[in-house]
């Protein structure tokens, strides 16, 4: 039997070497995994999609190294907002001047597909292993998560 690690937990690891943030965000989805009961509801795919997914996106992958967006107001005579190319566009020149280079080699490797990939595959993995296999959505016992806080 070979003790040899894939590429992808290597990759893992090399991730949650290189970035404290995603060691704890690693750690975050193992207490997340750990506490789902039999009974819960707690979709791999909602779970990563809600909770994990928008916590990793500025770590690691091509969104690493932005600065992070500033909130717009809303605008409540204006629930729709128009979206026009060239804005979208004149924002993205400007954010990807904003951008911090990647200075080191594991730097410019955290910005890549195979990190992402690698890293976010692991942790889509142990989501769907705890599963349970009840529905969508994240729930205690059956319910909606509001009508447990309220039950509780």
């Amino acid at each position: 039997m070979s003790t040899a690690q894939s590429p992808t937990h290597t990759h893992y690891e090399r991730a949650m070497n290189a970035d404290p943030q995603l060691r704890a965000l690693a750690d975050l989805v193992t207490a997340l995994c750990q506490f789902v009961r039999p009974a819960d509801t707690m979709c791999g795919g909602c779970a990563w999609d809600s909770l994990v997914k928008p916590l990793a996106t500025p770590l690691i992958g091509w969104q690493r190294g932005y600065p992070p967006e500033t909130a717009r107001d809303p605008e409540p005579n204006r629930p729709w907002r128009l979206i026009i190319g060239r804005d979208l566009t004149t924002e993205w020149e400007a954010a990807k001047r904003d951008r911090k280079p990647a200075t080191t080699d594991t730097e410019a490797w955290l910005r890549t597909s195979e990190a992402w990939d690698g890293y976010c595959g692991e942790l889509i993995q142990r989501l769907n292993d705890a599963d349970p296999a009840h529905g969508h959505g994240i729930c205690r016992y059956g319910r909606p998560a509001s009508l447990s806080r309220e039950a509780s």
